[in-house]
């Protein structure tokens, strides 16, 4: 059982969440709900909850300075919100899960679909990576958090060479010559990548195109990476990678 707290300054949106969670999730109770960061600061430290949804954008301030202001975070948290397309890719960068508002049944039962895994927030730093990445949107120094057994390790997304696939992880290849298995699909990577100068030039490789040495047409195609790693580009996506690097497309 969670307990659970919905704060959000929009009436309409509290109410149709809570409706969604107590009509289809028994493994959720509603103990209550708050309006702002003033209210939903004293409804966490009455009730000590479980898993909170929580806006951003408050008449009294930020979801991010609720958190601030609580002496200890032990919960699970779920952002709602209404920001545009770059900001998702905020939530995703920064490995927050989030629902989009208005809400949708389909997307709550997703999210319930892995609650068990969403991690209980204890650490600040995925915060920051967040608030940073939501002002700079695409900007050259955004960040990214990469779950791994004990947390989240964040680095600057200029810092990944390469990305390749094994089965359901991913080794991202950084340019100081390390690299670390995570537990997201090379697909994943994709998604949160392709507005940063990365292509997908196989099943198994997804490359930044500002880390490429240069291109062999060996054994049907070859990128050379700058660490020197030769990597096959298969043939669906040879024509589309040649015009990039043709045409500086990154």
């Amino acid at each position: 059982m969670y307990h659970t707290v919905i704060i959000d300054d929009d009436q309409l949106a509290r109410r149709g969440l809570r409706r969604i969670l107590e009509q289809n999730f028994k493994e959720i109770e509603v103990l209550g709900e708050a309006d702002s960061v003033a209210s939903g600061l004293s409804l966490i430290n009455e009730v000590d909850p479980d898993l909170v949804f929580l806006d951003i954008e408050m008449p009294d301030g930020t979801g991010f300075s609720l958190l601030e202001q609580l002496p200890g975070i032990n919960f699970k948290l779920v952002f709602t919100t209404s920001y545009s397309d770059y900001a998702i890719t905020a939530f995703r960068y920064s490995a927050f899960d989030y629902i989009v508002k208005p809400v949708l049944i389909e997307n709550v039962r997703l999210l319930m679909g892995r609650i068990s895994e969403v991690p209980v927030l204890k650490e600040t730093d995925r915060i920051e990576v967040l608030k940073k990445n939501l002002t700079r949107g695409e900007a050259e120094d955004a960040t990214i958090a990469l779950p791994e057994i004990n947390g989240y390790t964040i680095v600057k997304v200029n810092d990944i060479i390469r990305c390749e696939g094994e089965r359901n992880y991913s080794r991202i290849f950084f340019r100081n010559g390390t690299s670390t298995l995570i537990s997201r699909t090379l697909l994943d990577f994709d998604n949160l990548l392709v507005n940063h100068g990365f292509f997908r030039i196989h099943r198994s490789h997804l490359i930044s195109l500002k880390n490429v040495n240069r291109y062999l047409k060996t054994d049907g195609g070859l990128v050379e990476m700058m660490d020197k790693t030769q990597l096959p580009v298969s043939p669906k996506f040879k024509d589309e990678l040649l015009n990039r690097l043709l045409y500086n497309r990154i």
